[in-house]
């Protein structure tokens, strides 16, 4: 039966075809015959086709290919590499549709030249070379372009070989610390010769890449660059540096609880010991803070800034007595200034935060920490205005419609003490948006990835026209998932939903960067991966605005763990 139907419509293509002009039949089109080879570097027979790949230049007129082996490998290392480290790599052919190769290669010696023939797709035949050589970097980029003396961190982009500062006065004689791509130079140096800029005169620098050949010229000017429509730039997010906290000079286990942010730096806060200052934007150790008379191991028990930069620490009730007290300091320098006491019974003092400005307008909240067998979803908010409390006696309110936890984190999303916040805690491990008239959950993100894990931190900051918001997990076991860290929208509340998963890709839309936790999800920056899990999961994070409105940083930070920052813009490109 198939067969009579194959022979039936056969005969009607057949008498179809006879009434039609007969087609010319072109051959296809060919390209170059050879459009590409990359080689990757083998172990044990073993090999991956990623982005470690080492690419070819073609020369096509004298028909060879000559393999680039990077001349330092990591390209910013001092490494200087020998093509007899490559005496087996996988080769990867990309040829136009039905071309060949003879022979076949499947993995070559780079000490070694190679003839092959081509038979193209007119079956034309062509000899091609292939060697290696080793190839310096041709890239001359400016990364990173800043005027310390004058808080001025310029604005790159690439496409254009441009760096904009935000700033319309005349720079005379001044200095700069740059950043250009590994093994690049910059010429003249900013770092040691002085130049001028102004709005009308821009200034011409040339980046002179590894290879000595390839330059690009590169001008800084005073302009403002062209912003996105609202928000982040999509896929702007890159992790700028991760430093352990034992490398940062962290002495004491589980004894790290908050971190602070400022412009120019982050603040590390272990109980009972001076904070420990780092660079915010290289992650280097710069030294201790001097907290006075309030230093303590329940005194000065928790650390974290508002978005103006200004530190603010608190004590922890009821270790520290009956009345909970919240200090700020206008920066590193200052001395800190009692502004908040509060007698209470319960247990706050784990974690606060603070949207605003709290030597403007800010609301401070503080979520109960305490541990019991229901929990609470409790919180405190004192709203500050034009620098001072309004009062001592904070607004309560408890969450309805979430559940409860215990060891929470809450953050308004405004000034006012009823405003919509954010709120989380274990072991409900929902990131949750709170209606602030109702005090009613209104939708949230879930959490918990295998219930061996607290969500106990939460930071919030508007950027470019939108809110966002950043929340941390970390194990309180040995076997539990560590160190996440989600940097998500809070746009709505409708569309604030989902569950964070170990599958990244699973993620709810609302995150815009999630932190990788490597295989299984059991953590690379948790204390669980590093030097040991802390029993209370403390962790923290930190959203830092910088005052042109340019760049939002994202801080974490995993007790027993690391430290470290990712960088977001919402530079038009």
């Amino acid at each position: 039966m198939k067969k009579s139907i194959f022979w039936t419509l056969l005969a009607v293509v057949l008498s179809f075809a006879a009434c039609q002009e007969p087609e010319v039949l072109l051959p296809a089109e060919a390209n170059k015959g050879i459009n590409n080879l990359t080689v990757y570097p083998t172990w044990d027979g073993y090999h991956t086709a990623d982005a470690s790949g080492f690419t070819s230049k073609i020369d096509y007129e004298k028909r060879v290919i000559t393999i680039q082996v990077p001349y330092t490998l990591p390209v910013e290392s001092d490494n200087v590499q020998k093509l007899e480290n490559y005496k087996k790599v996988w080769v990867q052919f990309n040829l136009d549709d039905n071309a060949t190769l003879e022979p076949k290669l499947t993995t070559i010696d780079l000490t070694q030249t190679y003839k092959v023939t081509l038979t193209d797709q007119k079956k034309e035949q062509s000899e091609w070379t292939i060697k290696a050589a080793l190839a310096k970097s041709s890239a001359c980029d400016i990364e990173s372009f800043a005027i310390p003396s004058l808080g001025l961190t310029a604005v790159i982009d690439k496409s254009s070989a441009t760096a904009s500062l935000i700033y319309f006065e005349q720079l005379k004689n001044v200095f700069a610390e740059v950043v250009v791509s590994p093994h690049a130079k910059i010429v003249p140096d900013p770092a040691t010769t002085a130049f001028w800029c102004s709005p009308d005169e821009p200034k011409k620098f040339t980046v002179i890449a590894q290879d000595g050949v390839t330059s690009r010229e590169w001008t800084l000017q005073q302009t403002e660059p062209a912003r996105v429509e609202e928000g982040i730039r999509p896929e702007s997010g890159k992790m700028l540096w991760t430093t352990k906290l034992s490398a940062a000079g962290v002495a004491k286990l589980d004894m790290t609880t908050g971190i602070a942010v400022t412009d120019d730096y982050v603040i590390l806060n272990t109980r009972g010991e001076d904070p420990i200052v780092l660079d915010a934007k290289k992650g280097t150790t710069v030294g201790t803070m001097s907290l006075g008379s309030i230093k303590g191991a329940t005194s000065s028990y928790y650390m974290t800034s508002d978005h103006k930069g200004h530190i603010v620490i608190n004590n922890r009730v009821p270790d520290d007595g009956g009345v909970f007290r919240v200090w700020r300091m206008r920066d590193i320098n200052s001395t800190p200034e009692l502004f908040i006491e509060y007698a209470t019974t319960d247990v706050y003092g784990d974690h606060i935060s603070v949207w605003g400005d709290v030597y403007g307008d800010a609301t401070v909240q503080a979520a109960y920490c305490g541990w019991t067998s229901t929990g609470s979803t409790s919180t405190l908010t004192w709203t500050v205005k034009d620098g001072q409390t309004v009062s001592m006696q904070p607004y309560w309110c408890q969450i309805s419609g979430v559940g409860g936890w215990t060891n929470g984190d809450a953050i308004r999303l405004g000034t006012d003490a009823t405003a919509d916040f954010l709120a989380c805690g274990y072991s409900m491990n929902k990131l949750t948006w709170v209606d602030g008239a109702t005090n009613a959950a209104l939708n949230y993100v879930q959490g918990t990835l295998t219930g061996n894990e607290g969500m106990k931190a939460v930071d919030a900051v508007p950027f470019n026209g939108i809110n966002y918001v950043a929340a941390t997990m970390e194990t309180f076991f040995t076997w539990g998932v560590a160190g996440g860290m989600w940097v998500m929208e809070a746009k709505y509340p409708q569309t604030f939903s989902g569950s964070l998963e170990l599958d990244a890709s699973l993620d709810p839309d609302c995150v815009v960067y999630g932190l990788d936790r490597g295989e299984g999800g059991y953590g690379i920056y948790g204390g669980r991966a590093n030097d040991g899990t802390n029993g209370n999961a403390i962790q923290d994070v930190k959203l830092h605005v910088t005052k042109d409105g340019y760049f939002m940083y994202a801080y974490f930070m995993f007790c027993n763990g690391y430290v470290g920052c990712i960088q977001f813009d919402c530079i038009a490109q």
